[in-house]
């Protein structure tokens, strides 16, 4: 069951037109549930948790196995997937989560915030500050502007008029930094996730699943990826 209807300011039929197509696990993909399966080993049984901004809900599912989990999203298709992999799909905005202040032991996203203008940016991660608890974490996980191959890739798509994903803009660490902190957070630790040229996106392969996930694991190698791999995150603290 879908709870709480809000209207959303996105444009819901880009991403329901995304979460309806016959998905592939994505390079990327195995490499944000690695990293979130890696949260959520220090994380005590129990703790309320939120995806804001969950598409399929995938990493939700290692969490709801001893957490209360909940994924929010404005497209409806998502959270018909979402749903077999959380506790509570919500339907509704990021600048207006239904939930009250201070309930989230950890909320984040990969994939959202880059997809709105300065300051609408700061406000949703306000918003997700705002439902996390004193001392609670946020994780955001953008874009980064310092990988080649995503930035050539994308400015081939656009020439193209095949980048499917609306709006979009690229974060630097130091951008994403300013962002968190004018948001009222404290910084406590950033990272950068799947350095590699992707193998398969969520909608092709190039590789079979069994040999990217070998491929993929050469990344541990590479050292402070969070200035050249294709996304760029950061843990932050709610300030008790």
């Amino acid at each position: 069951m879908v709870l709480y209807g809000v209207i959303a300011s996105m444009g819901e039929e880009i991403w329901d037109k995304v979460w309806t197509k016959n998905l592939i696990t994505s390079d990327y993909s195995l490499k944000y549930l690695d990293f979130m399966m890696d949260i959520e080993k220090n994380l005590p049984a129990g703790s309320k948790i939120l995806e804001a901004g969950c598409g399929t809900g995938q990493t939700l599912s290692g969490f709801s196995r001893t957490h209360d989990t909940a994924g929010l999203d404005i497209s409806s298709a998502a959270l018909d997937l979402a749903a077999s992999n959380c506790k509570y799909p919500v339907l509704g905005s990021i600048f207006n989560i239904p939930f009250r202040d201070n309930t989230f032991d950890l909320v984040y996203n990969s994939g959202v915030i880059e997809h709105f203008k300065d300051p609408e940016n700061i406000a949703a991660i306000k918003e997700m500050a705002r439902i996390t608890k004193p001392n609670g974490r946020v994780i955001i996980i953008v874009p980064n502007t310092l990988c080649l191959w995503y930035m050539a890739g994308k400015f081939v798509a656009v020439l193209m008029k095949n980048f499917e994903f609306g709006y979009e803009e690229d974060y630097s660490l130091k951008r994403l930094s300013y962002a968190i902190t004018a948001a009222g957070m404290s910084i406590e630790k950033s990272f950068g996730l799947q350095v590699l040229p992707p193998l398969a996106t969520n909608d092709r392969e190039v590789l079979s699943l069994g040999w990217r996930k070998k491929i993929g694991r050469v990344e541990s190698y590479f050292p402070k990826k969070e200035y050249y791999a294709y996304t760029v995150g950061i843990i932050a603290q709610k300030k008790g």
